[in-house]
């Protein structure tokens, strides 16, 4: 075990109907389960990329099966009860707990985060106590601590446009020295999509995306 850093990925199985369902709207929750299965894959193998200790902590209906499959030898674990900052804040609270000294959490909307952003987040984490890294949408791609905050993910508007300046307001207010990635775009919608495949033209992953739109007669995203 490397106790120096800890990256957790936080996914749930690609079962269609409930993964991506602001995508399934407009391209069908076959194809939207299918996108989100080529996006945890790609997130996986940046994750494994980076050397650090993984950890993937699922939603309790998903399959510990299917995971150990995609990624064998890490922990696999389910996620607590609660919103996502009461489900983060158990996993961070684990990690600390089992010894280690910094801790990611990621999550798989956003499939430009690197290895390279990974290993920088975790750079950053030895001189600061928080590293996010901002997503255009108004959340977070990763969120790194350097010890356990309590109260870091109490009275934080989840799931809203407001997630990253309210969660910067409350570690000024708690006296968190902290820094920030470089932003990114998260792909929950049609619009974050053609954003991805439009910046990164040519890629394997962009051009995956691409076949899966043409199978279910979105070209490019129309």
């Amino acid at each position: 075990m490397n106790y120096d850093g800890l990256l957790i990925i936080f996914a749930r199985e690609p079962v269609p109907g409930r993964v991506k369902t602001r995508l399934a709207k407009d391209i069908g929750n076959d194809a939207a389960a299918e996108l989100y299965d080529l996006m945890l894959r790609h997130v996986i193998k940046n994750a494994v990329s980076s050397r650090y200790d993984i950890e993937l902590w699922k939603t309790s209906e998903s399959s510990g099966s299917y995971f150990a499959e995609l990624i064998p030898g890490a922990f696999i674990r389910d996620q607590s009860e609660g919103n996502i900052g009461e489900r983060m804040s158990g996993a961070f609270r684990s990690g600390f707990a089992g010894g280690y000294r910094k801790i990611c959490i990621i999550g798989t909307d956003c499939p430009d985060a690197s290895s390279n952003d990974i290993i920088e987040a975790f750079y950053l984490l030895e001189n600061n106590g928080l590293v996010l890294g901002p997503s255009f949408d108004g959340g977070y791609y990763l969120i790194g601590l350097s010890k356990f905050y309590s109260g870091l993910f109490e009275g934080i508007s989840w799931s809203t446009a407001s997630v990253f300046p309210e969660t910067v307001e409350k570690a000024r207010f708690l006296d968190i020295g902290f820094v920030s990635l470089c932003a990114k775009v998260d792909i929950d919608d049609m619009t974050g999509l053609r954003e991805y495949i439009l910046k990164n033209p040519g890629t394997e992953l962009a051009a995956a995306f691409e076949n899966v739109l043409r199978k279910s007669g979105h070209e490019k995203g129309d």
